[in-house]
């Protein structure tokens, strides 16, 4: 008899340190800026399309680095030597280094550059290629996504497309025109699916990668220095006066900081810790611990096969094919939240426009200042520059401040989370699905009209403010809790033409529209009956995830005109 092997999931736990004194706050801010700007460069230098494979292991950005830093010590060394015996024999005739040598001596190392030290340096690497991979990764699923929408592109064009977007180093050699220099391989379709092609449709799809890597592509930087990444050695939880401590590295080498845990810390094998990510929270003055851990998860049991089409919406939160609602009066908390900001941001439109002018009349004087003038007119200067400083230093402190406009959006942003959590375990534990179909609302910006009235910039305000990203993630993590399946479909026209007989609706009632009317079944419940669309979608195969909605609309206005020459 085979045990079952145990499912298990990545998790993050946290600890936080006591209130930190205004000296380590102070010592642990340098050392996370400095960090920062070291990360900072690194974004700069591996960002391009010619590191674009170095980023998929960091162990080879950091050894060019190590070995570049190697030759520098060498040439130092090489220079101490020289300078040494020059100063032993004066008279000697001895060889002096080249140049080059010279030049490369008086370099930096990254760590002497940003006063850190060389492991520090090395967890930066890893950090910066692991989010850069993942922006590569993201970046070609979201072109992917472009391409299965152009309807212009032949079968043979789209498929090779997609190929390349999977493809780094195929991908790569296009965007440096280097195509025709790609080695092949057994196991690899590049071959097959560049024959399929004419030479036309080949010159039309590089010209078509590089234009939409170049169009798309993010270029990440490193503007907050408040997270640094720690591995198994900079880091340990150690036991004194009774209470567990955070014993971390600092930017001085052997000297390690301990800082009192608030709680004990009981994820620190001794053997294997693992890395950590230190976050520096300079508000409430702490340090946070945030660790990555595999967590056993039990699967829903249920009794058969089932699967639930699902609706995400505004006014309520989730609405199931089953006819069952979940999240009521969502939308009265991210309308609050939502008009709350936006007549925030209106008052202090004002009094950011009035700082603006000040620094705009600030920087004109301190430029007239510097040029020669007698002592009576420098002095009138020197006055008005210090009234200026003192205006704009009262605009930022009295009307300007951050710190109470972050802290009110957190703690709403915290409640709304609380919400979607409570109301998509509800529905999981209610429905008991194996299979949870729903809708990919990942372009709904992207579709979403400009401003052309005030009620569309409202519509838009409100549904950034509905965090659809974080709601999806909720959704996809406590499914995997839960052993559901998910299935991602295309929510085109879901909400329009009705479930029972394919009509179109033509007319929506209530507050939020929840309310429509189909011109053959009556009045129903639009969210019900777009979540019944989106079940039915997951098993039709002439609508897939990537049918532009357009055709769409044509497929399902074909599909009533069909049926009423059938019944007619």
């Amino acid at each position: 008899m085979t045990r079952r092997k145990l499912r298990t999931q990545i998790k993050t736990i946290r600890a936080y340190t006591v209130r930190l004194s205004d000296d380590e706050l102070q010592e642990l801010d340098k050392l996370f800026n400095n960090y920062g700007r070291c990360r900072d460069l690194l974004y700069g230098q591996l960002c391009g399309i010619n590191h674009m494979t170095d980023v998929e292991n960091w162990r080879g950005p950091r050894d060019r680095i190590r070995q570049h830093e190697g030759k520098i010590k060498q040439a130092r060394k090489s220079v101490r030597s020289w300078k040494k015996a020059y100063a032993e024999n004066k008279t000697q005739n001895m060889k002096v280094p080249d140049s080059g040598t010279v030049r490369l001596a008086r370099q930096k190392l990254l760590n002497e550059q940003f006063h850190i030290q060389g492991r520090h340096v090395t967890e930066a690497v890893k950090e910066v290629c692991m989010n850069l991979n993942s922006m590569w990764t993201n970046l070609g699923l979201k072109l992917k996504k472009i391409v299965q929408a152009n309807e212009s592109l032949a079968k043979e064009e789209r498929q090779y497309l997609n190929y390349v977007f999977t493809a780094s180093y195929y991908w790569q050699l296009i965007l440096q025109g280097r195509e025709n220099e790609a080695e092949s391989s057994k196991e690899s379709k590049y071959p097959v699916l560049r024959a399929a092609l004419t030479k036309d449709q080949l010159r039309h799809c590089f010209g078509y990668i590089r234009r939409l890597t170049r169009k798309h592509k993010p270029y990440p930087h490193s503007s907050a220095a408040r997270c640094m990444l720690y591995d198994e050695i900079m880091w340990k939880v150690i036991q004194k006066d009774g209470a567990d401590h955070l014993d971390i590295m600092t930017a001085v080498s052997g000297k390690r900081k301990q800082l009192k845990l608030t709680g004990p810390f009981c994820y620190a094998n001794k053997k294997k810790r693992g890395d950590v990510q230190l976050i520096l929270d300079r508000d409430k003055k702490r340090l946070e611990v945030h660790r990555a851990i595999k967590a056993a998860v039990h699967d829903l049991h249920k009794s058969k096969k089932k699967k639930v089409g699902m609706d995400k919406g505004l006014a309520t939160l989730l609405s199931c094919s089953s006819g069952h609602e979940y999240g009521f009066n969502f939308s009265q908390l991210v309308n609050a939240e939502a008009e709350r900001i936006n007549r925030r941001n209106t008052n202090r439109n004002e009094y950011i426009q009035a700082a603006k002018e000040l620094r705009h009349e600030l920087s004109a004087l301190q430029a007239k200042l510097a040029i020669k003038h007698s002592a009576k007119t420098e002095r009138r200067l020197r006055n008005r520059i210090g009234s200026l400083e003192r205006r704009i230093s009262r605009l930022e402190e009295r009307h300007l401040g951050s710190k109470l406009y972050h802290r009110q959006h957190a703690r709403k942003q915290c409640n709304m989370e609380r919400i979607m959590n409570m109301s998509i375990r509800k529905m999981l534990l209610t429905e008991k699905p194996d299979v949870l179909v729903k809708e990919d609302l990942s372009f709904t910006k992207e579709k979403l009209p400009k401003a052309a009235n005030r009620y569309e910039a409202k519509v838009r305000r409100k549904l950034s403010s509905w965090t659809k990203g974080t709601l999806d993630d909720r959704i996809e993590y406590l499914c995997d809790c839960l052993g559901i399946r998910t299935v991602d479909v295309n929510p085109a026209y879901t909400s329009q033409f009705c479930p029972n007989c394919g009509a179109r609706f033509s007319e929506r009632k209530g507050t939020h529209h929840e309310l429509t009317v189909c011109p053959n079944c009556g009045e129903m419940n639009a969210n019900t009956a777009a979540a019944v669309n989106i079940l039915r979608r997951a098993d039709d195969k002439n609508i897939t995830l990537y049918t532009p909605y357009k055709k769409v609309e044509k497929i399902l206005e074909d599909r009533y005109a069909n049926k009423q020459s059938v019944m007619a």
